[in-house]
């Protein structure tokens, strides 16, 4: 735990000579407001931390049922978040982790899409999940559609659109009031109508109460790309309906009919993941912060969108922690210094759980303990394992070091940097 008393005069000394390791075990030293610390930082001390850890080996993965039945409209676990928990049957799902980290959001899409007709699906918000006592953290959903290849965090992207439980709207981070709020137990419809001549209209209803058209979307712009449905949860749990249940929540429009219902050759399936983890690989980054090792990762997993890599990065958890929407706060020093803290501690943790799907992934890390370069790549048994070190010219280096604290006000310590070294 990072929680404790500060030490007394004599133990702060000892607590800066303990180093990451020590401060990561729970020995805090006095920091004043000013000494704040980069992403980096955090991430390092984590790494400290795990490297003279041994973890279990992962369990399998669950199997789910109809896998092997590719005609079958349910949740996509190989394309979605890697903390979304899919239900055991495809039609359902909340996020892992939800009490360590109640702020994390966890997304999912459907196997298949669409790209004509009209189409409807339905989610319900099937439960609030239990939260730490004090917590104050408030659960979302969020429902809509969104096309393949679309980040995650639904509506935070082209060609993404969710309906918030706040009672907005969102697309491509722009967010509006929109509908109603809603919350557990209730029931939101979702209907694409693809009939327009120039455009799709996308709306929604709340338990059965039409809402109105919340999104048009240009077809010449869509172009061929199918909209599939796409959930998106923090601290909830939520149940869909893709038709496969023998009456629906609620009795969609008349001319819509349930993704399901379609024939086989109306939907647009998304590619299959790999058979066995031979097929898979993983990537682990090694270098020094600010060497452009996110940088490589992203161009190189653009440079091969067919193998679909899952970067594991402090900054994609980032943008899954943080607090999203009109109303959302303006981060002090203290609140994005746990923020830091969170992000480095659940990416431990999606690592830990990652060799257990069948993915391909890149660890984008610092990785500069050589036993933790061997305890993380043990743990990928069967993968493909390479590893990628990055080291730029010293010149280059400082640039970017330079870069970066002038974007993100991060500095991390020259101690913690030679250690690295």
């Amino acid at each position: 735990s990072l929680c404790g008393s500060a030490p007394a005069a004599d133990e702060e000394d000892k607590a800066k000579a303990a180093g990451a390791e020590g401060e990561r075990r729970g020995v805090k030293r006095q920091r004043d407001e000013k000494d704040e610390h980069g992403r980096a930082y955090y991430e390092f001390r984590e790494e400290a931390y795990n490297s003279r850890s041994k973890s279990p080996p992962p369990p399998e993965e669950e199997p789910r049922e109809g896998e092997e039945d590719e005609t079958l409209v349910v949740l996509d676990t190989y394309t979605s978040d890697l903390q979304f928990r899919a239900s055991r049957d495809g039609y359902g799902g909340q996020p892992l982790f939800h009490e360590r980290f109640p702020s994390l959001w966890a997304g999912a899409r459907s196997t298949h899409g669409i790209s004509s007709g009209r189409v409807c699906f339905e989610a319900k918000v099937s439960q609030f999940l239990p939260l730490k006592e004090g917590s104050s953290e408030v659960p979302l959903f969020r429902v809509g559609w969104s096309v393949d290849f679309s980040h995650s965090q639904l509506g935070e992207d082209e060609f993404s659109y969710g309906y918030d439980s706040r009672g907005l709207k969102v697309e491509n981070c722009q967010f509006e009031a929109f509908g109603q709020p809603f919350g557990e137990g209730d029931v939101i419809g979702c209907f694409a109508d693809f009939e327009g001549a120039e455009l799709v209209s996308l709306s929604f209803a709340k338990n059965g109460e039409p809402l109105g058209e919340a999104f048009q979307v240009a077809k010449e712009a869509l172009g061929p790309r199918a909209l599939l449905p796409h959930v998106l949860c923090r601290g909830c749990a939520v149940q869909l309906n893709f038709g496969q249940q023998p009456e629906p929540f609620f009795s969609p429009p008349e001319g819509f009919l349930f993704i399901h219902a379609l024939p086989v050759e109306q939907r647009v399936r998304t590619p299959l993941p790999p058979k066995t983890t031979q097929e898979c690989e993983v990537l682990l980054m090694v270098g020094l912060p600010g060497s452009g090792k996110t940088q490589w990762a992203q161009e190189h997993s653009k440079e091969n969108q067919e193998k679909r890599f899952n970067i594991l990065g402090t900054e994609r958890v980032l943008q899954q922690l943080r607090p999203q929407g009109p109303d959302a706060p303006e981060l002090d020093a203290q609140a994005r210094d746990q923020l830091l803290q969170q992000a480095a501690q659940c990416l431990s943790k999606l690592v830990q759980i990652a060799p257990r799907a069948r993915r391909n992934f890149i660890l984008d890390q610092c990785n500069v303990y050589n036993s933790g370069q061997r305890r993380k790549l043990l743990a990928f048994k069967g993968f493909c394992r390479k590893v990628v070190v990055i080291v730029p010219r010293e010149e280059d280096w400082q640039k970017r070091l330079q870069l970066r604290r002038e974007a993100e006000g991060e500095d991390v310590p020259e101690s913690v940097m030679l250690e690295m070294k």
